[in-house]
């Protein structure tokens, strides 16, 4: 639908055009209140109320079913991560994009909310971002992306073997689940706990990481996010990883409360300012539930919530802590989720 794109850096001049879509990403100075469009879920955000969703890729989406009024010959972006340019893709590939539209949101909610996606998304995510890794230009990246999106999605991508191999670990972390080997509970109707035992947790590495903001599927964690979004999207998660003398406490909450989405449930008291890194909590059942299980520990450590470093470790905000590393609790999990019971709804 729409002729061509830019990928602009801070310094970068308006592109010559009348009429420019910014996707995923704020026009700053660029943007033209009279003539432009922001289709983003960034804040803060000018996108019309009649195209706000999730990711800015099912955004872009939504444009083309009811397109805005106006010669539209530009899309523009700022950054590049997979829901930027499956966003871009969207509108400049937009034959193809419609005919995979669940595979293509699913992809772009994998990369920006940590979120699940079928085996031709996962792929789709783990190949886009996997040529991102390779650190080459912003418009080169995303012109190999469009060239091999299509065979991400059909399975029939030159590098399909290596990518099926690289996602192992995700569809390793739905069979534990799947299988009991990793025990998934319901606290109320909000929370969720997930116990990995200590013979599914095999080192403490793995048993603590936290991935970050688009990376892609690798051997580094036990129990990815997108795998507890299979069945959690819209739930907190306490993990409880079981190690021979404690366990390791995390609490995520869902990875999409950073952005500007419409429709999707709210943590109660969460606050975002701007960005991925700036946010507030300010409910007090959760605050006293942490209170409470750092009066009762008695391993050496904190019980932190979202200081002491987790503000840039987004979507995991709780953590017990020591000196600012991942500690063992002497809390079982039955007393962590006894303290969150009913925190949040």
């Amino acid at each position: 639908m729409i002729d061509r794109f830019e990928i602009l850096g801070p310094d970068s001049p308006r592109p010559e055009a009348d009429q420019i879509i910014f996707c995923d990403g704020t026009g700053g100075r660029l943007f033209h209140t009279a003539t432009d469009l922001e289709l983003s879920h960034w804040r803060p955000n000018r996108t019309p109320n009649e195209y706000r969703a999730g990711t800015s890729t099912e955004i872009c989406f939504r444009f083309l079913e009811n397109p805005w009024p106006g010669s539209w010959t530009v899309a523009v972006n700022n950054h590049v991560d997979v829901d930027g340019i499956l966003s871009i893709y969207v509108l400049v590939q937009s034959d193809n994009a419609l005919a995979h539209r669940k595979t293509i949101i699913e992809a772009a909610e994998m990369g920006d909310f940590w979120g699940w996606g079928e085996p031709p998304a996962q792929r789709v995510f783990q190949g886009v971002t996997q040529i991102m890794e390779r650190g080459e230009t912003g418009e080169s990246i995303y012109a190999e992306a469009f060239h091999r999106i299509p065979g991400l999605i059909f399975g029939t991508d030159p590098e399909l073997r290596q990518i099926e191999e690289s996602l192992t670990p995700l569809r390793h972390g739905v069979e534990l689940v799947e299988q009991g080997k990793i025990i998934r509970s319901s606290i109320g109707s909000r929370l969720a706990q997930y116990i990995v035992p200590l013979a599914a947790a095999d080192d403490d590495d793995r048993a603590s990481y936290v991935p970050e903001f688009n990376e892609a599927i690798s051997p580094k964690s036990i129990l990815w996010p997108q795998v507890r979004a299979r069945w959690d999207a819209e739930r907190v998660c306490l993990v409880s990883t079981e190690r021979k003398t404690g366990w390791f406490h995390d609490l995520w909450f869902p990875g999409y409360l950073w952005a500007d989405t419409e429709g999707k449930w709210l943590v109660p008291g969460m606050e975002y300012d701007d960005g991925m890194s700036s946010y507030k909590i300010n409910n007090p059942r959760l605050i006293a539930a942490f209170e409470q299980l750092q009066r009762e520990e008695t391993a050496p450590g904190r019980w932190a919530l979202g200081g002491d470093g987790l503000q840039d470790r987004f979507p995991l905000v709780g953590r017990f802590l020591d000196r600012g590393l991942p500690a063992l609790s002497q809390h079982s999990p039955d007393q962590v989720g006894r303290a969150l019971d009913g925190v949040f709804g």
